[in-house]
């Protein structure tokens, strides 16, 4: 695998790594989303089955006081009433209330508001009751159906009550006075005790302008006071359907459901403690967060070690590569990379047009040489013969190895036949600088012969053929005396200008 591949296997491990932590991140976020999408769903279901059940129990309480009201008005129209004794008149009027719990007192007051029949005593008792807004609505208001007072502490009883109320008229029409009952609070908190609700949670009973009738919990003593109440002010338009909205009081962040219960001036809201609606999710999220943080940096820590086992790899490889191309002896390229090189140099050349020049190199005598020093003498000759072969082959792009045995060669791209002469007379001079020793040569010191050829690849087919041509040129200069440099021929038709 060549290095670009191997960068391009990197990036794509790397690239492969974001996007599966990126992936388990993504589902981990939306599963943790959904479920806390599913929590809210199942508090909102929680909230709607608590307040319909609760709005069916006041409704039917309601509609049975007010039974007990319509009861007394019918009485009240019943022809000779007047004549029948009082105890026969508190029978006719009161038997339907007679029966009703948390019903704390049903008074018929006349229109200047003193009590005209009391469901307590055949004979009513003293008081009036002209200053009470539900007296005064009726009065003012002939078409007023229905009403429910605000909470307030009973004349008779001293309870907890709210008085619900409904207009008498004369045959025609004119304000003939209110009957009203008082239901005790008593009712709403205990139907509000028995509801299955968080500690945190709240249930509120309240009339449509704000009044808060009932709540729980239930801190308070005496009158509901009515800046207890979870609910934004003024109070929100409500109809049959509920409403949901976030409510911090006390507090305790809350998710409050509201709705109107049937058709009476009423509204009933729940309240549910957002820390206890989330607290599974919340749960869930501190288990999977940190198991999907840890699977993300276990794919990170996984792709690193690979990544840390590939660069080893790699420089293992490149390593051993470095030594199947290079000499072990001078520290030159081998006779394999040469070649590849050389191929390469002659496409390069081919491209560009310009001149391709070789140097082949043998080190004259050199068997003799061993003979008389040693073959470890030997191999220090050919050490510092690569030294001044390094040197020689000073740009980036020359390539100086060793062929074979005392064979070397020097591949000068770009170069023509009068550069690649003047760098092998440099190079015969520096290892004639060296002055080894050869008791064997004419000069009594090591010496060598080069060959050296030159070419442009677009005029030739081959690079063996250069090869060959710098070769031919080293055997030349061997037959000729040794411890020289030959120059091969240009080939046919190549004039000495065009090198």
């Amino acid at each position: 695998m060549s290095i670009i591949a191997k960068i391009g296997l990197v990036r794509l491990i790397n690239v492969m790594t974001a996007l599966l932590a990126m992936g388990v991140l993504a589902i981990s976020a939306a599963t943790l989303w959904a479920d806390r999408e599913s929590s809210w769903s199942r508090a909102t279901v929680a909230a709607d089955n608590l307040l319909a059940a609760l709005e069916g129990d006041i409704t039917r309480t309601i509609h049975v006081y007010d039974l007990s009201l319509q009861g007394v008005i019918e009485g009240l129209r019943m022809p000779g009433l007047e004549a029948f004794t009082p105890e026969v008149q508190h029978k006719l009027l009161f038997d339907r209330a007679a029966w009703a719990d948390y019903l704390g007192v049903l008074l018929v007051l006349d229109e200047a508001g003193d009590i005209v029949y009391d469901s307590q005593a055949p004979t009513p008792r003293q008081g009036n009751f002209s200053l009470r807004a539900y007296f005064q609505q009726h009065q003012a208001n002939p078409e007023a159906d229905l009403h429910i007072s605000a909470p307030f502490h009973s004349k008779f009883s001293d309870a907890e009550s709210i008085a619900l109320s409904r207009r008498l008229s004369h045959p025609d029409g004119a304000f003939a006075g209110v009957v009203v009952g008082t239901l005790r609070l008593a009712y709403f908190r205990d139907a509000f005790e028995r509801l299955q609700v968080g500690e945190q949670d709240s249930v509120e009973l309240l009339r449509t302008d704000g009044a808060l009738l009932m709540r729980r919990p239930y801190p308070f003593k005496g009158v509901i006071d009515q800046s207890g109440s979870v609910l934004p002010m003024p109070m929100p338009q409500v109809g049959q359907g509920s409403i949901q909205r976030i409510v911090v009081r006390d507090g305790v962040r809350r998710y409050v459901s509201m709705r109107r219960v049937d058709h009476l001036p009423l509204i009933v809201a729940a309240g549910l403690s957002t820390q206890d609606i989330l607290a599974p999710w919340r749960r869930k999220t501190l288990v999977m967060a940190p198991i999907t943080l840890l699977l993300c940096a276990g794919i990170v820590s996984l792709t690193f070690l690979f990544q840390r086992e590939l660069s080893r790899r790699k420089r293992v490889e490149a390593r051993l590569e470095q030594l199947a191309e290079t000499d072990s002896l001078t520290g030159l390229t081998n006779r394999r990379y040469f070649d590849r090189e050389l191929a390469r140099a002659w496409q390069a050349a081919r491209r560009s047009g310009f001149p391709l020049s070789l140097l082949f190199v043998d080190v004259d005598r050199f068997k003799t040489y061993n003979d008389r020093y040693g073959h470890q003498e030997g191999d220090e000759f050919l050490r510092k013969l690569g030294t001044s072969l390094r040197q020689a082959a000073r740009r980036p792009e020359d390539v100086a190895a060793r062929y074979g045995g005392e064979e070397f060669v020097i591949l000068l791209p770009d170069t023509g036949l009068a550069g690649a002469q003047q760098v092998a007379e440099a190079l015969r001079a520096a290892v004639g600088a060296l002055a080894v020793p050869h008791q064997d040569s004419p000069t009594g010191f090591g010496t060598i012969s080069i060959g050296v050829a030159s070419a442009r690849p677009n005029r030739e087919a081959e690079p063996d053929a250069l090869l060959r041509r710098a070769d031919d040129a080293l055997y030349r200069a061997k037959r000729n005396g040794r411890d020289r440099i030959e120059v091969a021929p240009l080939p046919p038709g190549v004039s000495s200008a065009q090198t």
